[in-house]
């Protein structure tokens, strides 16, 4: 149900999107810079930011502030898929990298793993943005199965990268958008996606910034993502008869294949119209966390909202989920912590 009304907000390509606290979207490579496009286009009120070593694609697109890279190096062309030339010509400018993402209280950088700049130059943005104390969100994106073992492995070696020195990173998976699209022209499918991030950032950005009749606060928030690893996002949205229905829903629509019995942490935040009980919110909690270890730490917020007197919807981040993207051996050390997944619910 709940992708019914994602897809219905893609196609209209009408939503609008509020900001609030000091938040800055990056997007890095193509697929990154073309997300910024489309959220530009879709009206995400938030500082989007557009970088590549792709002259021409950059030229194109309809983004309000664009930065290119590794001019010298790369001649405005591309980097051809090479993943370690990416991180060179990042680093190579980490001035005015650290420039970008000064000022921020939550950076989101978004890339499409598999070529050479995301994977290569988006990791020492989030990097950079670490440094400044900003809270560091990941959203990339895994390549199609049939693109090939090569483009797939150099995902994997960037989602590690990403891992290392970012919050949070959500994984989100184009082969399940082919699975939950396949009828739709490719430029709305993607929209589909892009509405999706939209909806993370504005979600996430609300549930400390929105007044709520049960509220999370950017400690809480902080608290459940500052600790490293990997995560993706389950969508809920309707009409639900009951607060089970939505937690059916939402659990059945994962955007990756993951294992959230053993999370470390949830948070939690749910929208109702104003008939929606304290039981209800209760009840959903309890279903989407029934699952998770007996010592994880949730945090829940409640907001009322006119515009779904008869509808709910629901965004979850779930901490340390498995993966088979990451090796379990990776999952183990955790580079910067215990792993994070979010699971969202809209």
């Amino acid at each position: 149900m709940g992708w019914d009304y994602l897809i219905k907000e893609a196609i209209s390509e009408s939503p609008t999107y509020v900001g609030g606290i000091n938040v800055k979207v990056i997007g890095v490579g193509g697929g990154g810079c073309n997300s910024i496009h489309r959220l530009n286009t879709i009206g995400l009120n938030s500082e989007l930011i557009a970088v590549n070593t792709d002259e021409v694609q950059l030229r194109n697109l309809d983004v309000p502030k664009k930065v290119i890279v590794g001019k010298d190096v790369t001649h405005g062309r591309g980097l051809g898929g090479n993943m370690n030339l990416g991180e060179t010509v990042a680093r190579s400018a980490t001035e005015p990298l650290y420039r970008l993402v000064e000022g921020a209280d939550i950076v989101f950088v978004l890339a499409a793993l598999g070529g050479g700049t995301g994977g290569g130059v988006g990791p020492v943005i989030a990097e950079l943005a670490r440094e400044t104390r900003a809270l560091v969100v990941s959203i990339v994106t895994m390549p199609f199965k049939a693109e090939g073992p090569r483009r797939w492995q150099n995902a994997q070696t960037a989602l590690e990268r990403f891992r290392k020195v970012s919050n949070t990173v959500i994984v989100l998976d184009n082969n399940r958008l082919l699975e939950l699209t396949p009828n739709i022209p490719v430029r709305k499918a993607f929209m589909v996606m892009d509405v999706l991030v939209g909806d993370i950032i504005k979600n996430v950005v609300e549930t400390v910034n929105t007044p709520s009749f049960i509220n999370i606060d950017y400690s809480d928030l902080t608290a459940v993502m500052r600790r490293g690893g990997t995560s993706t996002v389950l969508y809920g949205e309707g009409e639900y008869f009951s607060a089970e229905d939505a937690v059916i829903d939402t659990l059945n629509n994962p955007l990756m294949d993951v294992d959230y019995r053993g999370a470390t942490g949830a948070l939690i935040h749910i929208t109702g119209g104003p008939n929606m009980t304290l039981r209800t919110v209760y009840r959903i909690s309890e279903g989407i966390t029934a699952n998770i270890r007996d010592d994880a730490e949730v945090k829940i917020g409640a907001r009322i909202d006119e515009r779904y007197r008869n509808k709910i919807k629901v965004t979850t981040i779930l901490t340390g989920v498995h993966t088979p993207f990451v090796a379990e051996q990776n999952l183990a050390e955790g580079s910067m912590g215990a792993e994070t997944y979010l699971p969202m619910i809209l």
